[in-house]
C-alpha cells in the first residue's frame, strides 16, 4: 500500500536530484522500498509521516549510489536523454520550441549541479513534488523562514547563472 501511494513521488524525487537515467532511478527507487521494508517495524509514524521518511531512505540511498559510481564531482548532475521521458508530453510543440527546451534542460541541470545538494533537495520538494513550505520545513527541520530564504536564494543562484545573450 505504501509503494502504490508513494512510489511516484519517492521515483520524482530521486531523479531530481540525481539526474541519472530512468533505469537507474528505478532501481533506487526499487532499493529505497526494499530498504523501508527491511526497517518496516522501526517505523512508527503516521501515513503522513511515512512519505517523509521513505524521502530520507532515498536521499541515503542516493548518496550511497553516488559513492558506487564515484560519480560525485561536486555534487554534479548531468541531464539523462530519458529526461524528456520523465516529462510530460505536449502534443502542440513545434520541433523549434522542442530543441530550445531541450538546450535549456541542459542549462538547468548544469546549473543545478552547482547547488549544494540541500538547496537541491529544497526545489525538488518544491517544484517537482510540489510541498508547501511549511511541510518542506518540518521534513528538514528547518524554520519555515529559513526554508523560504534558502527557495529564494536557490532560486536566484540559478536565475544569476542563467546565460543571456550576452554572456
Amino acid at each position: 500500500q505504501l509503494f502504490e501511494q508513494h512510489h511516484l513521488a519517492v521515483f520524482r524525487f530521486i531523479y531530481g536530484l540525481s539526474g541519472w537515467s530512468l533505469s537507474e532511478v528505478e532501481d533506487v527507487t526499487a532499493d529505497t522500498f526494499m530498504r523501508a521494508w527491511k526497517a518496516r517495524a522501526s517505523f512508527d509514524g503516521s501515513e503522513h509521516a511515512a512519505l517523509g521518511w521513505l524521502l530520507t531512505i532515498a536521499r541515503h540511498q542516493v548518496i550511497d549510489a553516488a559513492r558506487r559510481k564515484k560519480v560525485r564531482q561536486r555534487g554534479q548532475i548531468t541531464k539523462s536523454e530519458d529526461w524528456d521521458e520523465f516529462l510530460p508530453a505536449d502534443h502542440e510543440e513545434n520541433p523549434e520550441w522542442i530543441v530550445i527546451r531541450k538546450e535549456q534542460d541542459e542549462i538547468l541541470f548544469g546549473l543545478l549541479s552547482l547547488l549544494t545538494t540541500e538547496r537541491r533537495e529544497l526545489l525538488v520538494l518544491r517544484y517537482i513534488l510540489g510541498w508547501q513550505v511549511k511541510r518542506i520545513a518540518a521534513y528538514m527541520d528547518l524554520p519555515e523562514n529559513t526554508t523560504s530564504v534558502y527557495l529564494r536564494r536557490a532560486i536566484e543562484q540559478l536565475r544569476h547563472s542563467w546565460p543571456t545573450d550576452d554572456k
